[in-house]
């Protein structure tokens, strides 16, 4: 069974946007005394499990729809972009620096997929 670009690019799509969600609240929802015990959300493992994600899904579908349908790179240059910003993240300068650079980071993955998605319908109407 193979899954369509679409597919995977939806999937991306989500999984980027609740990166990025989860970067922007975690740091709000620890900062609430009653809530502080959800500290396990701020677990690195949970992040680095996203930064996978979105390597595995820039890799499955980000490139092989670039390669075999449409040949625009703005896709691609968003993607590698939000990785840029995912690394500027990681240099834990001041947790202001983290969180908005990782947030951006998944934004720009999101968008990366977005256009990537859009760019494969057109060419597939084009076919019909």
């Amino acid at each position: 069974m193979k899954i369509k670009s679409n597919t995977i690019d939806i999937i991306a799509l989500s999984s980027s946007l609740i990166c990025a969600i989860h970067c922007a609240a975690v740091p709000l929802i620890l900062s609430f005394s009653s809530l502080s015990n959800l500290h396990f959300f701020g677990n690195p493992y949970i992040e680095w499990s996203f930064i996978s994600l979105g390597f595995v899904f820039l890799v499955t579908s980000l490139w092989p729809s670039y390669k075999k349908v449409h040949r625009r790179a703005k896709p691609l240059v968003y993607a590698i972009l939000g990785f840029l910003f995912f690394a500027l993240g990681r240099l834990n300068l001041t947790e202001l620096w983290e969180i908005s650079n990782t947030v951006i980071g998944g934004i720009m993955l999101a968008l990366a997929h977005y256009l990537n998605w859009k760019s494969v319908q057109s060419k597939d109407r084009q076919k019909i």
